[in-house]
C-alpha cells in the first residue's frame, strides 16, 4: 500500500454511475482518487476535470505503482476482463454488479484475484444500508424466530435507455439482482424461483423479448417463502422495498420520503418518495467505500467479495432463466450457457 493512511484508486468508466461514485467519494477520506480512465477518451476528460484529477489509459494507470486500486464502473460483459487486467497488475478491485457476465467467467475472477493476491469487492451497498445492517442483525440475533416470508419490491422512476437494456442481462439480472442479495444476505439461500414477466409501459421492449415488470416467488432452503416485484416506471418515484416476516415479528425496510418526512396541509399528507438510487443509498454507497478501503488498509476480508457476489449472480440467472422459460428453476443445479448482454 503506497499510503497507509489512504488508499489510492482510479476510477474505470466514465458515465453515469462513474458520476455518482466520484461524488461519494468525496465523502470517503480513506479513498484517494488520482485518475479516470474510460475507452472513450472524450468522456474521461470529461470527468477527470471536473474531479480534478489526470485523464489516463488503463494501460497507464495499471502500470502505475502508487495506485494501490481500481473502481470498476463498465458495462457487465467487461467486468471479468478488467478484473483480469487488474489483478495481474497487483491492483485491487472494486466492481458494481454482477460481478461478471456468466457463471464461467465469475469462477474466472474467483481464481484470478486469489492468484494473484488482491481483494475484490463487489457493489451491493444494499448491505451497507443502516436499516438493512440494522435488519440483519436484528435476524442473526433471534429477534424474528422462524423465519416466514420475504417481500422485496423495485421499482424505478424512469428506465435506462434502450440500448442499455439490450445488454443488462434481462430485468432480474440488472434490476432484480440487488432484490435478490437482500434475499440472500437477509434470509439465506433461495432453493427455487419461479417469475413472470409483461411489458406494461415499454411497448418497444416486446422486440427484444425484454420486460419492463416482473413477479417472482422464491422457496428458500430453510422453508421460507419470498416474492419480488420489478418494475422499471414508476409516476411516483423510486419504489424499494423488503419485509421480513417471522414467527415473533415484521421487519419493514422503506424510505417514504427523505428523513422520513411527512407534510400535512390542507389537502392531506404529502410524501416526497426518493427520486432515485443515488438519492436512497447515498449513505450505503459511502459505508460500502468506506469498508472496502478499511479492509485493503488493515488486511481485512472485503465483503461481499467475488465468490459470494457469484452465488447472488447464479440466483439472478436462474431467475432471469425461469422469467424467460416459465420454467421452476432450481438454483443448486442450474447452469447456463449463454452470456449476459450478448
Amino acid at each position: 500500500m503506497s499510503n497507509p493512511r489512504r488508499v489510492r484508486a482510479a476510477l474505470v468508466g466514465a458515465g453515469r454511475m462513474a458520476g455518482t461514485h466520484a461524488r461519494v467519494l468525496e465523502m470517503v477520506p480513506a479513498i484517494q482518487l488520482c485518475a479516470v480512465c474510460d475507452p472513450v477518451p472524450e468522456n474521461a476528460a470529461r470527468l477527470a476535470e471536473t474531479l480534478g484529477v489526470p485523464a489516463q489509459t488503463l494501460t497507464t494507470v495499471l502500470a502505475d505503482p502508487d495506485i494501490d486500486a481500481v473502481i470498476l464502473v463498465t458495462p457487465t460483459p467487461t467486468h471479468a476482463a478488467l478484473i483480469r487486467q487488474a489483478a495481474g497488475a497487483g491492483k485491487h478491485v472494486f466492481v458494481e454488479k454482477p460481478v461478471a457476465g456468466t457463471l464461467a467467467e465469475a469462477d474466472e475472477v474467483i481464481k484470478v484475484v486469489k492468484r494473484a493476491g488482491v481483494q475484490c469487492q463487489v457493489g451491493f451497498q444494499r448491505r451497507f444500508d443502516p436499516a438493512y445492517a440494522e435488519a440483519k442483525r436484528a435476524i442473526g440475533a433471534g429477534e424474528l424466530g422462524r423465519l416466514a416470508t420475504f417481500r422485496g419490491v423495485s421499482r424505478d422512476p424512469t428506465p435506462p435507455p434502450l440500448d442499455f437494456l439490450k445488454t443488462s442481462g434481462g430485468l432480474m439480472v440488472d434490476l432484480g439482482v440487488h432484490d435478490l442479495d437482500t434475499m440472500r444476505f437477509l434470509v439465506g439461500e433461495v432453493a427455487e424461483v419461479r417469475a413472470v414477466g409483461a411489458v406494461q409501459r415499454l411497448p418497444e421492449l416486446a422486440e427484444f423479448g425484454l420486460f419492463d415488470s416482473a413477479v417472482a416467488t422464491v422457496s428458500f432452503e430453510n422453508g421460507a417463502l419470498g416474492t419480488l416485484e420489478l418494475g422499471l416506471h414508476t409516476a411516483y418515484g423510486y419504489d424499494i422495498r423488503a419485509e421480513v416476516l417471522g414467527e415473533r415479528g415484521r421487519l419493514h425496510l422503506e424510505m417514504d420520503s427523505p428523513l422520513h418526512l411527512t407534510r400535512y396541509t390542507a389537502e392531506g399528507a404529502v410524501k416526497r418518495p426518493p427520486r432515485g438510487f443515488e438519492e436512497r443509498f447515498f449513505a450505503a454507497y459511502v459505508a460500502e467505500f468506506t469498508a472496502f478501503a478499511r479492509c485493503l488498509l488493515t488486511g481485512q476480508p472485503v465483503s461481499p467479495d467475488a465468490e459470494d457476489a457469484a452465488r447472488t449472480l447464479k440466483l439472478a440467472l436462474a431467475a432471469q432463466h425461469a422469467l424467460e422459460t416459465g420454467e421452476t428453476v432450481h438454483v443448486a443445479s442450474f447452469a447456463e450457457k449463454d452470456k449476459v448482454g450478448a
